[in-house]
């Protein structure tokens, strides 16, 4: 009498099954790499703005002319300059450019990303 062999390695269903959520984790990947590419260019734009000697003595709308170039060069498209606030209080000016953004992810499936670390004081002299 002869034994059956024992199953070696995976089956169809379990490689479908690999398969499956290898694509989808490349899907979201390949949707959401962009999204944190164009935030790490906005936040060293944001970032230099606030930290440029000159922006201290500019008002809201000079700092945000001075990003348009910058948002042009790198064609920013997630977020609009008129997107970012300004706030002025005594000796400062709080530039605040948090935003979200909303990919399709599959079918009526959507991926929101928020970056709230977009908020930088410009001291006034």
């Amino acid at each position: 009498m002869q034994l059956p062999y024992k199953q070696r390695g995976l089956g169809i269903i379990q490689w479908a099954v690999i398969i499956s959520v290898a694509g989808l984790l490349g899907l979201c990947a390949f949707r959401l790499v962009p999204i944190y590419l164009d935030h790490v260019t906005i936040r060293q734009v944001v970032k230099n703005a606030a930290n440029d000697p000159a922006s201290k003595e500019m008002t809201a709308s000079e700092i945000r002319k001075s990003m348009q170039g910058a948002f042009i060069t790198n064609r920013i498209e997630t977020i609009d300059l008129r997107d970012i606030k300004f706030k002025t209080e005594r000796n400062v000016i709080i530039m605040d450019a948090r935003y979200e953004v909303r990919v399709p992810l599959i079918y009526n499936i959507d991926a929101v990303v928020k970056f709230d670390n977009l908020v930088y004081e410009i001291p006034r002299r």
